[in-house]
C-alpha cells in the first residue's frame, strides 16, 4: 500500500516531503471564478528563452493518494526539474553495514520514481542536519533497529569516520535510486546559531562527503544550500563553505524575517537592495533557488510573533522578482516549495494531534489556493514554463 508523505521535519520546513501515511454555493464560485479569470494575465508567449529549470517538490495539500496525485500532475505538465527532498533523518545503522533500507523508505522511493515522468531532470536533495539547522540529523524515525543502536549513532559526531562512511552510503543508495542530474548534499547548511565547535566538525564532515561524491560522481554537480538571510554570521558561515560546493544553492523564504518586514508588510518592492545577489556573487560559481515560496494570504502565528500581511499580487511579484533574477544571472534551476496550498493537511495533523505552529509557516504559499483556484503567481509560473528552455 502507498504511502503519503507526513513527516514533521519537512512540514516544518523542509517540512520537506516524507513518509506517506495511506488515508484516506453556486454564486460564490461563479465570482470567485469570474475574478480570479479577469486578473489573469495575457497568455501570450513572449519570445524569449528560458535559461534555466523550473520545478516543485511532490509536497501534497493534503494526506490523501488523490492530493498526492495532483501535486505530481503539476510536476509532470508545469515543470521540468523534480525536487526530491529527503529531511526524515540517516538509516545510519543500514547504510553504514548495507544491509536493506527500511521498508517505509523503500517505499517511499518507488512511489516517487513510479510517479514522475523520466523525462524531467531530477534534484535530489538530502539534510545532513536535523530541523534546527545547527545539529546532525536525528536517526531515520522509521527504522526498525533497536533503539540502543540508535543511540549510539545519535551520539556519534560529525567528524566521525562512521557517520561520514554511513552518510557517503545513504546518498549513494539514493543516487543509484533517483539517477539525480544535481545533488544537494548539505540542506541549509549555514546557520549563524551553530555553535563554532559543531561548526568545525560539520566543516570536516562536508569536506570529505564532497571529495566522496566527487570522486564517485565527477560529471553531477554536487553542492549545499545556504538559507539566505542578512545575517553577517549566516553569510560568513557560508562563505567558509564554499570549497564543498559546486553550485551556490538558495534556500530562500525572506517573508518570515527579512527586516522590510518588521511592521508586517512583505511588498517584495521593500527588499533590501542586493538581498540576494550577496548571496549569488560569493565565488565565480554558478547558483540556482534549491527551495523558495512566499506566502499570498496573511500569516499570523502568535507563538512565533508572526504577523505578516500577505496578498497574491505581493506573492506573484515576489515570483517575478525571482524568475528574473534567474533569468539575468544565469541560475542553474528555480525550485518552488509546494504547488498548492496545505491548509486541509494541516487540519488534519491537528486532528492527529501531530500539528505544531512551525508548519504554519509555508501553508499559504502554494500556487494554487487550498479551494483549487490558481492564483497570479500560477500563470505567471505557467507563461514562464512556455519558454523554450535552452541549454
Amino acid at each position: 500500500m502507498e504511502m503519503v508523505a507526513v513527516n514533521k521535519i519537512r512540514f516544518s520546513k523542509r517540512v520537506t516531503q516524507f513518509i506517506f501515511i495511506p488515508m484516506k454555493i453556486k454564486a460564490l464560485y461563479i465570482f470567485l471564478f469570474v475574478l480570479l479569470f479577469s486578473c489573469k494575465p495575457d497568455d501570450t508567449i513572449i519570445e524569449e528563452n528560458r535559461k534555466f529549470y523550473m520545478g516543485v517538490t511532490p509536497w501534497p495539500a493534503n494526506f490523501t493518494s488523490q492530493d498526492l496525485e495532483k501535486a505530481y500532475d503539476f510536476i509532470n505538465t508545469k515543470c521540468d526539474i523534480v525536487s526530491h527532498h529527503f529531511d526524515e533523518g540517516i538509516p545510519y545503522e543500514e547504510a553504514y553495514h548495507n544491509l536493506e533500507m527500511p521498508v517505509a523508505l523503500q517505499q517511499e522511493i518507488n512511489s516517487r520514481l513510479s510517479k514522475t515522468n523520466s523525462n524531467l531532470k531530477v534534484l535530489l536533495s538530502v539534510a545532513a542536519l536535523n530541523l534546527t539547522r545547527k545539529e546532525k540529523a536525528d536517526y531515520y524515525r522509521n527504522s526498525t533497529v533497536e533503539s540502543s543502536i540508535k543511540a549510539s549513532w545519535n551520539n556519534k559526531t560529525f567528524s566521525n569516520p562512521e557517520i561520514i562512511t554511513a552518510y557517503t552510503n545513504y546518498l549513494e543508495y539514493l543516487i543509484n535510486n533517483f539517477q539525480p542530474d544535481y545533488i544537494n548534499f548539505g540542506v541549509e547548511s549555514n546557520n549563524p546559531e551553530f555553535i563554532a565547535t559543531d561548526f568545525t566538525e560539520y566543516k570536516i564532515f562536508l569536506a570529505q562527503v564532497y571529495q566522496n561524491l566527487k570522486s564517485n560522481h565527477p560529471n553531477i554537480p554536487c553542492f549545499i544550500s545556504y538559507m539566505v538571510s542578512e545575517s553577517n554570521g549566516g553569510f560568513v558561515n557560508a562563505t567558509e563553505l564554499l570549497p564543498y560546493t559546486d553550485i551556490i544553492g538558495l534556500s530562500a523564504y525572506p517573508y518570515i524575517s527579512i527586516s522590510s518586514s518588521i511592521n508586517g508588510n512583505t511588498n517584495p518592492d521593500l527588499f533590501p537592495a542586493n538581498y540576494f545577489e550577496k548571496y549569488i556573487f560569493m565565488a565565480n560559481k554558478p547558483f540556482c533557488f534549491a527551495e523558495t515560496s512566499y506566502i499570498a494570504e496573511n500569516l499570523v502565528i502568535s507563538s512565533y510573533n508572526l504577523n505578516k500581511q500577505g496578498t497574491t499580487i505581493w506573492q506573484d511579484n515576489y515570483l517575478k522578482t525571482i524568475l528574473n533574477l534567474s533569468q539575468n544571472k544565469n541560475a542553474v534551476f528555480l525550485i518552488w516549495f509546494c504547488s498548492k496550498d496545505y491548509d486541509d493537511g494541516n487540519l488534519f495533523l491537528q486532528q492527529q494531534g501531530l500539528y505544531t505552529d512551525l508548519f504554519g509557516l509555508w501553508q499559504d504559499t502554494g500556487l494554487i489556493d487550498e479551494n483549487n483556484n490558481k492564483r497570479l503567481s500560477y500563470y505567471t509560473w505557467e507563461n514562464w514554463f512556455k519558454k523554450e528552455k535552452t541549454e
